[in-house]
């Protein structure tokens, strides 16, 4: 008799996690986030070893993170994910892709797109045009790129993108780089090769504020990108979350003068 009534209360706490799963998909797609993340929360914390906590996890986690830009929260779930269930398919992909993602400092959505110029003139004597032409949503993206002096269009060229391996890479023809690389915190580096030389990235800081024609932007990322074999000359590249690159400087001993700068942009989705 015992057992039959714990079969039965098994089975019946079975039957309310897989409500709760399924009430958190409806909420999510109403965008009833709050309600969602409760639901997926209960179900994660009522099963961990069902493999299907993996989706619960990453679900809140892109919650958090798309719907609520609440990053600390997003990460928690995110990491969670990755070291409870590391070969759980798509759910550790996404999981890694939403860890490079929140705070988002180079989007790769449908319809961003963004024009940079000179600081000197603003765009007058130089002006790049990037916009994502198609796009995965989180994990890699198209775009084009074309460059003018004045208004004479001087270069066009296709380019990819991929969030993958800890890094945002970025492919142009000839030429592929972890432009960004997790976690984004001060001295994380790396290096690449391009060419015969091999290029060295340094995070210098992960709270810089960068004031352009586009705005004021707060906690930025401030990436120090140099050459071994110039040693007296570097660039700066700064990244606003959920915007993308703002500003280019060029530095020195002892200087840092700024180079391009984003004069407008459009979100995408």
């Amino acid at each position: 008799m015992r057992r039959l009534l714990l079969a039965g209360l098994a089975a019946l706490l079975c039957g309310c996690d897989a409500l709760d799963l399924a009430r958190a998909r409806r909420y999510e797609e109403t965008r009833k986030y709050l309600p969602a993340i409760k639901h997926f929360e209960l179900f994660a914390s009522r099963n961990p070893e069902d493999p299907r906590t993996a989706e619960a996890l990453v679900r809140a986690a892109d919650i958090y993170a798309a719907g609520l830009r609440r990053c600390l929260e997003a990460r928690r779930h995110y990491e969670a994910a990755l070291r409870r269930f590391p070969s759980s398919e798509p759910w550790a992909s996404r999981a890694k892709a939403g860890l490079l993602a929140c705070p988002d400092y180079f989007p790769i959505g449908k319809g961003w797109s963004w024009t940079y110029g000179d600081s000197a003139s603003l765009g007058v004597n130089m002006r790049l045009e990037l916009g994502i032409t198609g796009s995965s949503g989180t994990v890699s993206a198209m775009a084009s790129s074309s460059l003018f002096a004045g208004t004479k269009n001087i270069r066009s060229e296709a380019l990819t993108y991929a969030k993958k391996d800890w890094a945002v890479w970025e492919t142009v023809p000839g030429r592929k780089v972890p432009i960004l690389r997790y976690p984004f915190t001060p001295g994380n580096s790396w290096t690449a090769k391009i060419g015969e030389d091999s290029i060295e990235y340094r995070i210098e800081s992960d709270a810089a504020k960068v004031k352009t024609a586009a705005g004021e932007f707060e906690g930025c990322l401030k990436i120090k990108e140099s050459n071994p074999a110039f040693r007296g000359s570097w660039k700066y590249d700064y990244y606003a979350p959920f915007v993308g690159r703002v500003k280019t400087t060029v530095g020195g001993p002892g200087f840092e003068n700024p180079n391009t700068e984003l004069i407008e942009y459009t979100p995408g989705r």
